[in-house]
């Protein structure tokens, strides 16, 4: 086992591969064209991992990552995100390095800044709320979609090129059934909201971009392209879905244990809230935690450990409530694995990977 100091979080370079690879195949197979989302990795090094399954083009969160992948050789880029119309700079610079980009409106001032203020065309996607209540365009909305297509149309710097959704409200389903009923619906009124369009929606891409639909839905019927990015490290959330197995999740912190508190059977760990964020769960007894833990081995780590969780944050303070049985087995000094909650979150508070190798993998915000 590699030296651990500080908290350090942990890749299995095998997984994510593995978790790559089975997207990818799933893309292939439904017919659709995966388009991963960076936003979780934001590695230029794991990004060259999808070129081996002929993804050439990507999803990002910002203009900054944007301008990131753009350097790391990814040339067709969408940002998925509504756009900040500040940012016109920024894109008029990739846009001269023959980067091309897709972004996101949700209203007619972005449409008219992009037209005045672009130096070359972007494509454009109408983001879409079919029920999340987020961000976008509601599917309800025929006359506004309508009213911004025929903008987009207008413009001599901006093309339609399809509808965009983010079905956000899979995160909360009670069951993969849900899932992929939240899926059948927003695919049935992506696919009305098209139709609507008439002769301007015909050519029209559909983008549905969530990881835990994107896992589990087999009827994509009426959906072009997937945009899912947490797929490629998963994390206990998704297992707590049904979406993944706990053996899926290709990334883990490895927190020292700096001291023990025996009056309460509460294990001190450097992990705090500045290396995992403050996003939780519920157990069965509806109790808040913020990890799971297991132990760390050679190539990996174990099955969640029964009997400790880490149950509280503070900045750099985790706190651990364990069993008496295991608190007697933890000892000051040891390096405990914890499971993170959201990997998108642990993984950009982190901003690198550490293999097993004690290979460092970078990540957009070290450079």
């Amino acid at each position: 086992m590699i030296a651990i100091t500080r908290p350090t979080l942990l890749l299995n370079e095998k997984q994510c591969k593995i978790n790559i690879q089975r997207m990818a195949d799933k893309a292939k197979r439904l017919n659709v064209q995966l388009v991963p989302h960076f936003k979780t990795h934001q590695s230029s090094e794991i990004g060259e991992w999808f070129k081996g399954h002929g993804i050439e083009n990507i999803t990002v969160s910002s203009v900054k990552m944007a301008e990131f992948f753009a350097r790391s050789g990814w040339s067709n880029i969408t940002v998925a995100f509504p756009f900040n119309m500040h940012e016109i700079p920024a894109v008029n610079r990739m846009l001269k390095q023959n980067v091309k980009l897709t972004l996101f409106v949700v209203n007619t001032e972005v449409i008219h800044r992009l037209n005045e203020e672009l130096e070359a065309p972007v494509n454009l996607f109408i983001e879409m709320d079919a029920g999340y209540g987020r961000s976008g365009v509601s599917t309800k909305d025929i006359a506004k979609v309508k009213k911004l297509a025929a903008l987009i149309e207008a413009g001599h710097m901006t093309n339609l090129y399809g509808l965009y959704c983010h079905p956000g409200n899979t995160y909360h389903a009670n069951s993969v059934e849900e899932i992929k009923s939240i899926w059948a619906d927003v695919i049935q009124k992506m696919s009305a909201v098209k139709v609507a369009l008439g002769s301007a929606g015909d050519s029209l891409k559909i983008r549905v971009g969530d990881t835990p639909g994107c896992a589990v839905v087999e009827e994509m019927e009426g959906v072009d392209e997937i945009g899912p990015g947490n797929f490629v490290f998963y994390d206990l959330v998704m297992n707590y879905l049904d979406v993944c197995t706990e053996s899926d999740i290709a990334v883990a912190m490895a927190c020292p244990v700096v001291a023990k508190n025996e009056d309460r059977n509460e294990i001190i760990i450097h992990g705090g809230a500045v290396h995992f964020s403050k996003d939780h769960l519920f157990d069965e007894n509806e109790e808040k935690f913020f990890g799971e833990v297991v132990v760390l081995e050679e190539e990996g780590w174990s099955p969640i450990l029964e009997g400790i969780k880490l149950v509280s944050l503070s900045q750099e303070h985790g706190v651990l409530s364990a069993t008496p049985e295991v608190f007697e087995a933890i000892e000051v000094g040891d390096v405990l694995g914890v499971l993170p909650i959201h990997s998108c979150l642990t993984a950009n508070l982190m901003k690198s990977y550490t293999t097993f190798n004690g290979q460092e993998i970078k990540h957009l915000e070290s450079f």
